[in-house]
């Protein structure tokens, strides 16, 4: 099983400095437009580089973001639960999520492959929406192996209790 928590781990910090480049470069291009508006020269299309970036970004962020604990918990309510029940509840709503990103990430692969049969592209710069639906697809199907290697820790005891 460490072998399968380390696996995931690794893939989800993978995804995690894929977005961050992914992050800076948005940053950059949207800076380099912003002076170059100045000059009356702004880079076409930056709205659909950023737009397409930013979803790729949040994607890839989720899974290491719940590995890591670093989503918003509503816990006060749960500190007042017994350790069995508190358990219990954190078992319930990992598979709840395994089950919500299974089939967000088959409904992405879905619609990765409509966009790529009817060949949808962005207005301005004609860039493919697919590639865009078939990345959140893989970030969604990460997210359940996150989701079930701390199923796994929870259940047998282990760590993100």
């Amino acid at each position: 099983m460490q072998v399968f928590h380390s696996v995931v781990l690794r893939i989800g910090r993978v995804m995690d400095v894929v977005g961050g480049i992914i992050l800076t470069l948005m940053m950059l291009i949207t800076v380099l437009d912003v002076i170059l508006r100045f000059f009356k020269k702004p880079i076409t299309g930056t709205y659909e580089l950023v737009f397409l970036g930013g979803a790729v970004v949040i994607g890839c962020a989720i899974p290491l973001t719940s590995w890591e604990g670093g989503h918003v918990a509503v816990d006060f309510l749960l500190e007042h639960f017994s350790p069995a029940l508190k358990k219990m509840i954190n078992i319930i709503t990992r598979v709840m999520g395994i089950a919500f990103f299974a089939v967000l990430g088959a409904n992405l692969a879905i619609l990765g492959t409509e966009h790529f049969k009817s060949g949808e592209v962005s207005l301005t710069l004609h860039v493919p929406y697919y590639p865009a639906a078939y990345i959140l697809s893989l970030c969604a199907f990460v997210e359940c192996l996150v989701l079930i290697s701390l199923l796994i820790k929870t259940i047998s005891g282990g760590e993100h209790e």
